[in-house]
């Protein structure tokens, strides 16, 4: 069995193409998707429509939840907080507005994870989600070590107990998710932990797209393969040039930052 997995595509129709035109090539059994489709690119409608021809199965993202739940700005919160999160909120009712109600009705009745079992055995299954077993917003970040080897430091430690209760819960062989925008794999006791994101908005330094080939071989459980391909990123900037959705640029500065 083998299942490609893309994530984080972020409105980016280029890369969307890019991605989908490689998984077909490879001709995986199951083409999945883990969330955030459409904010933050110029043209979500046409990845929503794309993805939903060439995928079998969707998640919903912490991004895709934004565009219907508008996110909640705090009384007391300062204006440099209040303005980005004001900016997000009009990106989220633009993306929308361009979208229609019957795709926005679609992403809310996306599931938040999605099983796939190749044996009886519940310890074999593949969980996939966006960022975690338990909710769209918490990060599973690499290890130190891996840290250090791809970004040269550490920016963020997570250890193994820190992860305990995100995953001491959840019963599977292999979790694929994206939400932060570096592939890496990680083993937590017997469990794989495969971030296989992104399509889009890289911070790994590697601005091609990526994402994920799981296999899975009686015998031999599962693999993970890292795919990534180049593609014309400066027509993807012309593109979001020439639409120019509100506050987009400013914010995905401020992202890739």
């Amino acid at each position: 069995m083998r299942i490609a997995i893309y994530s984080d595509v972020h409105g980016n129709l280029t890369a969307l193409q890019t991605v989908l035109a490689d998984i077909k090539k490879q001709a995986p059994d199951l083409i999945a998707f883990a969330g955030d489709l459409c904010l933050m690119g110029p043209r979500p409608k046409a990845c929503l429509e794309l993805a939903r021809a060439e995928t079998d199965i969707f998640v919903y993202g912490n991004t895709d939840e934004m565009i219907h739940t508008p996110l909640n700005i705090p009384d007391d919160a300062a204006d440099t907080q209040r303005q980005r999160l004001e900016s997000f909120n009009e990106v989220a009712q633009w993306t929308q507005e361009q979208l229609g109600p019957e795709h926005v009705a679609w992403l809310q009745r996306l599931p938040f994870g999605h099983r796939v079992a190749p044996t009886a055995v519940p310890s074999d299954d593949l969980l996939i989600v966006h960022a975690n077993p338990l909710d769209v917003n918490q990060v599973i970040f690499p290890t130190a070590d891996f840290q250090a080897e791809q970004l040269g430091q550490v920016k963020f430690e997570q250890s193994d107990d820190d992860l305990r209760p995100l995953l001491e819960a959840t019963t599977a062989g292999i979790i694929a998710f994206g939400h932060l925008h570096m592939p890496n794999v990680r083993r937590w006791g017997e469990l794989i932990l495969a971030n296989i994101s992104s399509v889009n908005l890289p911070a790994d330094g590697d601005e091609r797209a990526k994402y994920g080939l799981l296999t899975w071989r009686k015998g031999a459980g599962w693999t993970v393969e890292k795919r990534a391909v180049a593609y014309n990123t400066h027509q993807e900037k012309e593109v979001l040039s020439f639409i120019k959705p509100p506050h987009l640029e400013k914010l995905l500065a401020s992202m890739l930052r």
